[in-house]
């Protein structure tokens, strides 16, 4: 079971947004992994997955929509920091083209295996906050969250599923969330 984080309604912010970094390279060949100066990493983005890195930033960057209405327009872009025990660089990649579209800077202090510093860090900002995270974890993260609904958050992010956006929505007066998916 998860560490449940404490909510201060002082703080927290009123939205929390989770997506997962986009498409991955291959396992064993194509597609391959290229870094942001077009040379093969294969801890890196796929040419899918810098694509979905820029729809995703459209997508933020004209929220809300009446299609989504759930979806705000973030404050703060928060994305795991490469490590000796996990080199990928796709969380990072994935947030920085929403990030310069937005003028702000990606926050990279948080890896793998510290999800409860990461919600600490979350829940004492009040700012609407968008995080890039590793799929594996994910469901972990938010599960630890204060939420109402924590039943309903699924037990893990789907492997093949890079389209999806999480969203823990609180009324300003309510001290716990309800996660939308």
């Amino acid at each position: 079971m998860a560490h449940e984080t404490q909510l201060d309604p002082g703080t927290a912010p009123l939205v929390v947004m989770f997506v997962r970094h986009g498409e991955k390279p291959g396992e064993d060949g194509p597609p391959h992994g290229i870094n942001h100066h077009g040379e093969h990493d294969p801890h890196s983005l796929s040419v899918r997955g810098w694509t979905r890195a820029g729809g995703l930033a459209g997508i933020f960057a004209q929220a809300p929509t009446p299609s989504h209405p759930t979806i705000v327009t973030p404050e703060r872009i928060v994305a795991t920091r490469p490590s000796q025990e996990a080199k990928s660089r796709r969380e990072y990649d994935t947030a920085v083209p929403l990030a310069r579209r937005l003028d702000i800077e990606v926050d990279d202090d948080h890896e793998h295996g510290h999800e409860h510093r990461l919600r600490d860090s979350i829940l004492g900002d009040p700012r609407p906050t968008l995080v890039v995270w590793h799929h594996g974890t994910m469901a972990h993260l938010v599960r630890g969250f204060p939420i109402r609904n924590a039943g309903d958050v699924p037990h893990a992010w789907p492997d093949d599923r890079f389209d999806l956006i999480w969203i823990l929505a609180r009324d300003a007066d309510d001290e716990r969330s309800e996660e939308h998916t």
